[in-house]
């Protein structure tokens, strides 16, 4: 008898955290699941264009020292 008491009271202290989580964080645990941000808002601002330039060119850039001299110094 007493197992049963000291059980339901342990499960009526776990209910009455978890119903506080909710009260405070139920909109922001919502809006996680959701996958949307909580305290994200519409953006502001122009859109941004974005340029791309499908020609690759490769330059080929020669080493201003010789890599032999550099090891000795």
């Amino acid at each position: 008898m007493l197992a049963a008491a000291l059980t339901l009271a342990v499960f009526g202290f776990i209910l009455t955290l978890v119903v506080d989580v909710m009260r405070r964080d139920g909109g922001k645990i919502i809006a996680a699941l959701e996958g949307r941000s909580w305290t994200a808002g519409p953006t502001r601002g122009r859109p941004v264009t974005i340029r791309f330039n499908p020609q690759r060119t490769e330059a080929v850039l020669e080493p201003k020292w010789q890599p032999g001299l550099s090891a000795a110094a």
